[in-house]
């Protein structure tokens, strides 16, 4: 009994390793066994390429990339500025004021028309956001705080996120305006005489970059209004600081900017500011 079902188990195994010789040969008529690990070994690699590229191509069609309007260059000036004159203005019919202000943006490494508006209502704002030729406004600190119109507002901010520069010259009241316009929240701080310091690391590749290194006060007579640095958009960008308080800044609005030049920048005011102003329209 026992050998029989020794002799059936051995002529199961007997069958088993036929069967295995017959599938090993067979394959190897197929293809060799290096041909075959090779085969798979394309076929996967083939696969992975494929993944990877579907996931590359995925990534190239999702991924938001900041186009420039303007270069960052030192020796890019803007052809054309709109600078605000209206009553609420600290330069209203300040003849003086306005024809200096005029003249240091005017002063650049490039000609540059400079043309006054002097008015915020709906359709004088908007003739100036409109205009496709001007990239940049400039609003000079105010003296009455501005009655302006929902649409003005949302004309300055679609002005500033296509690719624009909106300044704003500094002022308690300009700070006030700025948190209307844009919903933010920056805290102003007494004024201080300085010195304010260029920050290297925000400046990197940026016009600001071949700015002094230091500013003083805007002047014995002016002013030099500052914001505390806690308390600046996500993305700002403080170019010149000092103990917490930034007197220049601009912050990335879409896909324009909106700058904060802490003086009230006129005639008295010392060159390094009227330097810092033409940088500041530059941006």
């Amino acid at each position: 009994m026992q050998s029989a079902w020794r002799r059936g188990g051995a002529a199961a195994a007997v069958a088993a390793l036929v069967v295995l010789i017959l599938n090993v040969g067979l394959i190897q008529k197929v293809t060799s066994p290096v041909d075959l690990v090779s085969s798979v070994s394309k076929s996967s690699s083939s696969s992975s390429s494929i993944s990877s590229n579907a996931k590359t191509t995925s990534l190239d069609t999702t991924k938001v990339t900041w186009g420039k309007l303007r270069p960052e260059h030192p020796a890019y000036y803007p052809n054309s500025i709109y600078l605000f004159t209206g009553r609420e203005s600290s330069v209203y019919a300040k003849h003086n004021e306005i024809h200096a202000i005029r003249s240091i943006l005017k002063n650049g490494p490039s000609p540059t028309d400079v043309h006054n508006f002097n008015s915020l209502r709906v359709s004088a704002l908007r003739a100036v956001a409109w205009d496709k030729a001007a990239h940049v406004v400039v609003f000079p600190s105010f003296a009455e705080y501005p009655d302006l119109h929902m649409i003005s507002k949302t004309d300055i901010k679609s002005y500033a996120s296509t690719g624009n520069n909106v300044v704003f010259m500094g002022g308690f009241g300009t700070l006030d305006v700025m948190n209307e316009i844009f919903g933010w929240q920056l805290m102003p701080v007494t004024y201080q005489e300085g010195p304010f310091y260029r920050s290297d690391r925000n400046a990197h590749n940026t016009v600001m970059a071949t700015m002094p290194s230091m500013v003083s006060k805007s002047a014995t007579g002016g002013g030099t209004f500052g914001v505390r640095v806690k308390s600046l958009p996500a993305g700002a960008r403080s170019y010149y600081d000092s103990l917490g308080d930034s007197v220049l800044f601009a912050v990335r609005y879409d896909l324009g900017m909106v700058t904060y030049v802490g003086s009230d920048v006129d005639s008295s005011s010392n060159a390094e500011w009227h330097k810092l102003l033409r940088a500041a329209v530059s941006l």
